[in-house]
Parts: structure tokens; sequence; C-alpha cells
């Protein structure tokens, strides 16, 4: 978590840095409930992830998709908040309605590079097994959320696409969604 206050100065003098993004993403840890944690790569053998592991039909996922590090996490996290729509992601959740934004973000996307994607094998309706590659990644889903001033990494990840409920940003844009209502804006490129 993150002090509202904090995360809007850094982000408006274009400052959250690479550190900012690493103690946001380990002080959301577990803490937002439903859709927990940043999708990282923890293992090399098998690769594993904050998220879902303490659920049985995570193995199940048609497809998921994780960043190699945290490095590389909270690059892209930096990337996606130190911009024209991340600072309008921290002035939504400073009102007094808002509990929850998310940030599709080709902008967090540049910082990220490649990513890794996981999906189960299946043959005639039973899983046979798992199949691991690497893709660009084109878009970066940030959903933040905030609980008595303080920001919460609810989830991020890498992302090749995006459900048709959810279409990706316009080439060069950023989108921001709360609610039913979404927001474009210039994407930003880090040095």
């Amino acid at each position: 978590m993150i002090d509202l206050r904090r995360l809007f100065n850094r982000i408006q003098a274009r400052e959250f840095n690479l550190e900012d993004a690493r103690e946001l993403i380990k002080s959301s840890f577990y803490f937002a409930g439903t859709h927990p944690d940043v999708h990282i790569v923890l293992s090399t053998r098998r690769p594993l992830d904050y998220h879902f592991q303490h659920l049985p039909n995570y193995e199940e996922r048609a497809l998921h998709s994780m960043f190699d590090s945290l490095d590389d996490a909270a690059a892209a996290v930096a990337g996606a908040l130190n911009c024209d729509a991340g600072m309008a992601a921290a002035r939504f959740l400073g009102m007094t309605a808002v509990q929850r934004v998310a940030l599709y973000s080709r902008s967090g996307a540049a910082a990220a590079g490649e990513m890794l994607t996981r999906a189960a094998i299946a043959s005639m309706g039973v899983r046979t097994g798992t199949m691991y590659g690497r893709t660009r990644t084109l878009v970066v889903v940030a959903v933040l959320s905030i609980f008595n001033g303080q920001v919460v990494l609810t989830t991020a990840y890498p992302a090749q696409g995006l459900p048709a409920n959810r279409p990706l940003p316009p080439d060069g844009m950023d989108t921001l969604e709360y609610g039913n209502q979404r927001f474009n804006y210039p994407m930003t490129q880090l040095p």
C-alpha cells in the first residue's frame, strides 16, 4: 500500500520509479481480496506466481500470463503509472465514490518486454499437461484500489490481448477504466 497523496505527487513529477513500484507490489501482496497479487514467475522449473496459488483450479486455467521477475513487473507498473493515465487513476482514487480503477497500459507494456504464458493442454476434455511460451507484451493491466487513503495494487499482469468486453487501447494510447466508463490518454515512452 502507498499513500494516495505520495503516489499522486510522484506520478505528477514523473518520478514514480522502480523502487516505488516494487514497494507497491510487495506491500499489496495478498491484501486486496478476490483477485490478489501481481502475476510473476517465481520458479524456473515450474512457473508459479503469487496469483491463485491456493486454488486447485489454478492449474486448469486455459491461459495465464506472467512477468519474468519482480523487476520486470516493477518496470511495467512504473511505466503504467508514470504517465497521464496513471495520474488520472490517482485523481479518480482521490474521489470519495471511487474504490477501484483499471489501467490498460501500452506505456507499461513498452517497459515490460516479453512475458511468459502458461496454458493448460487438454485432450477430450481431460487435462493432459501444461505448455509454456514467450510472447511480446502488448498491454499491461493494472488494477488499483483504495482503502483508507492507501492505494493497493490489486493485480497487474502482462497481456497479448483482452476479453471482448475490455477492448485494447487504441494504438499509441493508454486506457483508464472506472465502472463502465473508459478514458484514453496518450501513452508515455519512458527513457
